[in-house]
């Protein structure tokens, strides 16, 4: 096995979205807002709700409507991947509320350890923490967007105060999970009581600009800002590098996922690379929309010239799981 570098080039990600606020700040609302402004008028956004069914609360407000997959106790981070399968066979994003109910779960399983035990220790968080991972590394590796409404409070601590102990409380509330699961979001934010957001955590320098500023509410519009920084190389708000006017003009986005995709299926299209041939690569080009067409990666209505930068990069993904799939049959 060979180790090559290679330029670094950022293509289409899935972000993983957080959101975390005491009962009553509009984190939900905020969820679906940005879910059906990502995935646009006609996208399937779908929840998890393990909050009672108040996910249901919202579907005469938010266009279009969404679906909802009432999650029932115990909360364990197995029964919330198996939500997660379900609604990622359909939906175009996924939206889990409450993310809170998973970590209540983790610290029960790690409580009963302990009762069945009869001893305090690390042991008891052994079998608990390996789920726990489990349900972290499935998010990160979603096939569709997430965006995880998660509980929060403020934490308080002793503390002393003219020679008297005294009750502290955090400035902020904390959110109620695992301490470093906000790190693995794309993007993480505190919903405020005015239903605006506190960012606590930016995956991009970039991507803080999709999002409303201090003192705005979320909107459809800012899930459309995100959808289009996930999508392309400059996203809302990037600044643009001016190239010398002797510089070459980097290749578009789009001409880089088509490039990338037909490259991935040169064993399907049979064009040798550098072929100038026109009538060669027409044929090519047909064989390679016949085979995408065939293998339900693209629909009979589209082709590899009118695939959008987003369907591109759901598409090498779909060929690339496939051809791999193949590969292990044979």
């Amino acid at each position: 096995m060979s180790f090559e570098l290679e330029d670094a080039v950022r293509t289409t990600i899935k972000p993983l979205i957080v959101f975390f606020a005491e009962s009553g700040c509009g984190k939900t609302m905020s969820a679906l807002l940005l879910a059906r402004g990502f995935v646009g008028p006609k996208g399937l956004v779908a929840m998890a709700d393990s909050e009672s069914g108040r996910g249901s609360l919202y579907a005469d407000v938010i266009p279009g409507g969404y679906k909802v997959l009432t999650s029932e106790p115990p909360f364990t981070p197995a029964r919330y991947l198996m939500a997660m399968d379900a609604i990622e066979k359909s939906a175009s994003i996924g939206i889990l509320d409450s993310g809170s109910h998973e970590w209540d779960a983790v610290l029960d399983m790690a409580g009963e350890n302990e009762h069945r035990s009869g001893k305090a220790g690390l042991h008891n968080w052994r079998e608990p923490k390996i789920e726990h991972a489990k349900f972290v590394q499935r998010l990160l590796r979603a096939r569709i967007p997430w965006i995880v409404c998660l509980r929060a409070k403020f934490k308080t601590r002793q503390g002393k105060e003219n020679g008297k102990t005294v009750i502290i409380k955090d400035d902020f509330p904390s959110a109620i999970q695992a301490d470093d699961f906000l790190f693995e979001a794309t993007f993480s934010a505190e919903v405020l009581p005015d239903h605006s957001l506190r960012v606590t955590k930016t995956g991009h320098p970039e991507l803080v600009k999709a999002f409303p500023g201090k003192g705005e509410m979320i909107t459809e519009e800012h899930g459309r800002r995100l959808a289009a920084w996930c999508s392309t190389p400059q996203g809302p708000g990037t600044a643009s590098i001016a190239l010398p006017t002797t510089a070459k003009a980097p290749a578009s986005q789009e001409a880089i996922l088509k490039k990338k995709l037909w490259e991935l299926t040169a064993q399907v299209h049979g064009c040798k690379p550098g072929e100038k041939d026109k009538p060669t690569i027409a044929a090519a080009r047909h064989v390679l929309n016949q085979w995408l067409t065939d293998n339900a990666i693209i629909s009979d209505t589209e082709s590899l010239e009118t695939l959008t930068e987003q369907r591109l990069g759901e598409a090498i993904e779909a060929t690339d799981k496939l051809l791999a799939d193949l590969a292990a049959t044979h």
